[in-house]
């Protein structure tokens, strides 16, 4: 939630700040993000990762060439349970403790608008950057769910955090909504749909959607609801969960929707609405 509120602090700034640049040619989008674990990875994370993503790109003048940042954040795991615990007062009672994995990128790119005239406009991109995996306990008295829309954790705790560099490579489709919407100006809003492959170095991470595992324990069969609980070694006093380590590999899908502001020129009779 910290993240997201980052993540949406940094969008309104960047709504706010882009028409001061009213001639430059800047873009802003926002939407739907789908990450799903491939190689080594995809043998523990066998579920995509759920989000958003923001981009915030910068058309470089007479050239199909844009430099862009994206900021995305998706949750792979999630789990809840009730327990006892021991408020500061000494009074003993139900909580609701939730684990939650997170994995987030932020990277850098270069991309090349293979057309961009039309109501269909192919891109390619190429960059790189950080990626982020984590796994955050929160501790909620269930009294405080009830009565408040977003309620204060009594404690939260992260139990892993790790993070790589890594290289993205990929392309997509843009549709100019101009065309099918006529009071849209020509290229000022654009459906955005892109797949990337992220690859990048060795990180650790747990995952607490892992399928249940069964094994033989002194001759009988024994059932983990969670196969990261069978030999923990990420131990909290409400949480237990084992850790892996394998290179990071993602395919992402984006689908989202971008802004373009100030796409104009500055020639000797005026502006024209030519990039």
């Amino acid at each position: 939630m910290k993240n997201l509120t980052i993540y949406l602090s940094s969008l309104m700034m960047a709504l706010l700040l882009l028409p001061t640049f009213s001639f430059a040619q800047f873009e802003v989008g926002i939407g739907y993000l789908n990450s799903t674990p491939t190689g080594m990875m995809g043998n523990f994370i066998n579920r995509p990762a759920h989000g958003f993503s923001m981009d915030i790109a910068y058309r470089l003048p007479s050239t199909n060439f844009s430099i862009g940042l994206q900021f995305a954040e998706s949750q792979y795991g999630y789990q809840k349970k009730e327990e006892m615990y021991r408020f500061d007062n000494g009074y003993e009672g139900n909580v609701n403790v939730e684990v939650y994995n997170y994995l987030g990128n932020n990277n850098l790119y270069l991309r090349y608008d293979i057309f961009d005239e039309g109501f269909i406009q192919p891109y390619v991109l190429f960059g790189g950057g950080i990626s982020r995996l984590s796994t955050d306990l929160s501790i909620i008295d269930p009294r405080e769910e009830l009565t408040s829309d977003c309620p204060k954790p009594l404690e939260t705790t992260t139990l892993l955090r790790d993070r790589t560099s890594n290289l993205i490579m990929g392309g997509g489709v843009r549709f100019d909504l101009s065309h099918p919407i006529k009071s849209i100006p020509k290229r000022k809003a654009l459906l955005d749909l892109r797949i990337n492959y992220l690859n990048g170095g060795m990180v650790s991470y747990t995952n607490l959607n892992q399928p249940s595992t069964t094994f033989t324990y002194r001759g009988e069969n024994v059932t983990f609801d969670f196969a990261s609980e069978a030999q923990p070694n990420v131990v909290h006093e409400y949480h237990a969960g084992t850790s892996y380590r394998t290179k990071l590999q993602l395919v992402t899908i984006n689908a989202g929707l971008f802004i373009v502001l100030g796409n104009r020129e500055r020639n000797n009779t005026g502006y024209s609405d030519n990039w």
